[in-house]
């Protein structure tokens, strides 16, 4: 039977369209919870809407008003262990919205207390003044973007829009995350996506210094760095402008990986 609810009230106000299967897949899922068949889902959730259509006639239901009447609906089914489960359920589910709202992030994907806490320490896009301007969602939609946009330098009939909802889907559902430069850095104005890079060593002064600065950039914007010593002259061979001995690479070896560790 059709339910005369067209619409629900989401927690942060925005009206969605009513979807039965929503309360049938919820019901089904703590059912099983408790050890329980959910053959009785479909008739429980019918239920449900017969009693969301009498009390809300002429309204529309938020969402923690259908959880109250699904509560209920279990009672009165008799599945008083399964709607005790379910109201155990909701209070963790409250403190989660709780602890994410503490950290200040708009959750639209459902992550973890930690995942968002992890999002918004360093990867989520900051205004000039430090506040968070990015969701988790945003955050995924900017890399997925960025990353397809470049397919048609070597592509030409690349199908940009559907590698960006592929990436998309991927990350969003954690089935695959990049480096951390590309989160951070993906469509952002640095544009550097890479994690590792090496730094040639040239065999002067002047070039070794430049490494070093090139070393300290490349940490700046979220990538690590390795060297290449290949240049430089062997140790104990003189040096024509001071008359003096080469160290030999071992020795610049040893400093950047105490200067790296440090």
């Amino acid at each position: 039977m059709p339910a005369n609810i067209m619409r629900i009230r989401k927690r942060n106000g925005a009206e969605e369209p009513f979807d039965r299967r929503k309360i049938e897949r919820a019901i089904s899922k703590a059912l099983l919870a408790v050890g329980k068949s959910s053959t009785d889902a479909s008739q429980i959730s019918a239920s449900v809407v017969a009693s969301l259509d009498e009390r809300f006639s002429g309204r529309i239901p938020g969402v923690e008003d259908i959880k109250d009447v699904v509560e209920d609906a279990l009672m009165r089914a008799g599945y008083s262990d399964v709607a005790k489960a379910y109201i155990l359920y909701r209070k963790q589910r409250a403190e989660v919205r709780r602890l994410k709202k503490e950290i200040g992030v708009e959750d639209d994907l459902k992550l973890s207390v930690n995942a968002v806490k992890v999002l918004e320490r360093r990867y989520l896009l900051r205004d000039e003044r430090g506040n968070v301007i990015e969701t988790p969602s945003r955050l995924f939609r900017r890399v997925a973007h960025a990353v397809a946009s470049v397919e048609t330098k070597f592509n030409s009939g690349a199908n940009v829009k559907e590698l960006q909802e592929a990436f998309f889907s991927m990350m969003s559902s954690l089935e695959f995350l990049p480096n951390t430069p590309t989160l951070m850095n993906a469509g952002a104005p640095l544009g550097q996506l890479s994690a590792c890079l090496v730094v040639p060593v040239e065999d002067s002064v002047k070039d070794i210094f430049e490494a070093l600065k090139n070393m300290a950039l490349i940490h700046q914007s979220g990538g690590g760095t390795g060297f290449s010593f290949s240049h430089l002259r062997p140790k104990g061979d003189i040096v024509r402008s001071t008359k003096g001995v080469a160290s030999g690479p071992i020795s610049f070896m040893r400093c950047s990986t105490l200067q790296q560790a440090s």
